[in-house]
């Protein structure tokens, strides 16, 4: 039996990093998403198409989402669409899910208990259950265990394996051992794992199909593939056609940026027009050490976004600094203990408050 693994689409998402009209161009490219995906499904002549939560970021969706969700379903008749919602989109009254007219081949799951749907034509048995709420503090799996009868069982799980006290369903791997299912479809965690095996049971996230900000970087898509009682063979497939980066520059020693350039370049050599990057300066520099925005763009190969974080350390005199009796000396010892904070965020934030004030003090500009 041949399917498609996806989850987390978030069609309408605000995409809130990009500009008012980057935005839209986003939420299009969404929707063209999940158009190529069901598009590749037919090429591979798909028996199920499994959307495993979060279709929809919200309960609000745009005409335009609408129409072509209803379309691309009822386009492909002959494969089976299961789809659970989850904590973006639960099951409720207000939910697209309730007042959309989905074609006959989609199944939608609406309670919080485990049903299953039969395909018999196909071997194959779908478990699954729904959001009805943003959140679901308690596992649907747990005494949970399938049918052994020959077929194949198939769960559809929005969940977080991540945490047994999450708010977001908290399903644990010996939850998924005892299930008795042959692969468990699994969406919430928003970035793709290997597939992994609890006992004979499968389980693997796919992850986002499209990154939304730089939480969530790299290329995107879903798994599709071929299952047996015997045997699982899938693949990741890229979808996306955006993808966000993180590039980490060591610059230590570069006086300015002409020291700098290099370093940079290499680093985001790979990275071109289907990229937002953001370059992130370390290191200890010279004290007057400072580069801008236009001038990382000017050296690279055009990704569509930049966004530059300075967290490079002056070159300093730290043993001069602490008995400083000057006004420098006691803003210095006043950042120390949060520059040696064990709190990467509260590090970055006094690491830059230092490089700024250091630069008033001494009367430089500040970019």
């Amino acid at each position: 039996m041949k399917f498609i693994h996806c989850a987390d689409l978030h069609l309408d998402s605000p995409f809130t990093l990009s500009s008012s009209s980057e935005a839209g161009k986003r939420r299009a490219e969404l929707r063209s998403d999940f158009s190529a995906l069901v598009s590749y499904a037919k090429s591979e002549k798909c028996d199920l198409f499994i959307i495993a939560g979060d279709l929809f970021d919200d309960n609000y969706i745009t005409k335009d989402t609408s129409e072509m969700l209803i379309k691309e379903i009822a386009s492909f008749p002959e494969c089976r669409f299961v789809i659970t919602p989850g904590n973006h989109d639960p099951y409720r009254v207000n939910s697209p899910y309730y007042y959309l007219d989905f074609p006959e081949n989609a199944h939608i799951f609406k309670s919080e208990e485990i049903e299953y749907i039969e395909y018999p034509e196909i071997n194959t048995r779908v478990y699954g259950y729904a959001f009805t709420s943003e959140y679901m503090t308690k596992s649907p799996l747990s005494g949970f265990r399938a049918k052994e009868d020959g077929m194949i069982n198939i769960l559809v799980a929005h969940a977080d394996m991540l945490s047994p006290l999450s708010s977001y369903c908290p399903v644990t791997e010996n939850e998924i051992r005892s299930s008795g299912m042959d692969y468990v479809a699994l969406g919430h965690i928003h970035k793709a794992t290997e597939v992994k095996y609890a006992s004979k049971t499968a389980y693997a996230y796919c992850g986002c199909i499209e990154g939304r900000g730089f939480d969530e970087t790299g290329y995107k898509g879903a798994f599709a593939g071929e299952i047996t009682k015997e045997n699982l063979d899938i693949k990741m497939v890229k979808f996306s056609k955006k993808r966000y980066e993180i590039a980490k520059c060591d610059v230590t020693g570069a006086k300015d940026f002409k020291d700098a350039e290099r370093i940079i370049s290499s680093a985001c050599a790979s990275f071109g027009g289907d990229t937002a990057l953001r370059v992130v300066l370390e290191g200890v520099t010279s004290d007057g050490f400072s580069l801008s925005d236009d001038e990382i763009r000017g050296i690279l190969p055009k990704p569509y976004y930049v966004e530059l974080k300075d967290n490079t350390l002056p070159l300093l005199n730290a043993e001069y600094l602490e008995k400083d009796n000057t006004i420098t000396g006691a803003f210095y010892r006043k950042l120390l203990p949060k520059i040696k904070s064990e709190d990467e965020k509260e590090r970055e934030n006094a690491i830059l408050a230092l490089k700024y004030g250091l630069k008033a003090l001494g009367g430089r500009e500040i970019d």
